[in-house]
């Protein structure tokens, strides 16, 4: 095989490979870990050991009874697997959790808390529109440099 062809191939294989990647979808960048773009159930024995281990999460405490929470979980969902590499997104039934029900002192549902690096930052009581998620999490991506 001559240079002039060895070249050609080399060209040819670099192209397909190229090609082949265009075709995929871009994968998210990865910067938390455990934002697989669900919304996860945490529990009395898993809220903190998994909260710990995150730099942004959402919480939402729900209850199974409660209308507004059932209208807030495709929101959550939805913002899950936007966010998906970037913040992790859980829930917690406040009648099945009475441990961390109590230690955030919830009163009312839905409230969702957020935490940065493992800590409780802020909370949103009651449901609001998908844009409100959004703006917060932006401003707290942005302060830690994430677009």
């Amino acid at each position: 095989m001559s240079e002039d062809d060895e070249l050609a191939e080399i060209r040819r294989r670099k192209m397909e490979m190229l090609m082949r990647q265009a075709g995929q979808p871009a994968r998210p960048q990865v910067v938390e870990p455990l934002a697989n773009g669900q919304v996860n159930v945490l529990t009395d024995a898993t809220f903190w050991q998994t909260i710990q281990q995150t730099k942004i999460a959402l919480v939402d405490f729900f209850g199974v009874w409660c209308r507004p929470c059932q209208a807030l979980a495709p929101i959550m969902a939805e913002l899950a697997r936007h966010y998906e590499g970037k913040v992790f997104f859980g829930k917690i039934d406040i009648d099945r959790n009475p441990r961390t029900t109590q230690r955030f002192n919830v009163q009312s549902v839905p409230i969702i808390y957020v935490f940065e690096n493992g800590r409780p930052l802020t909370s949103i009581l009651g449901l609001r529109q998908y844009s409100d998620y959004d703006s917060i999490i932006r401003q707290l991506l942005a302060r830690h440099g994430v677009e």
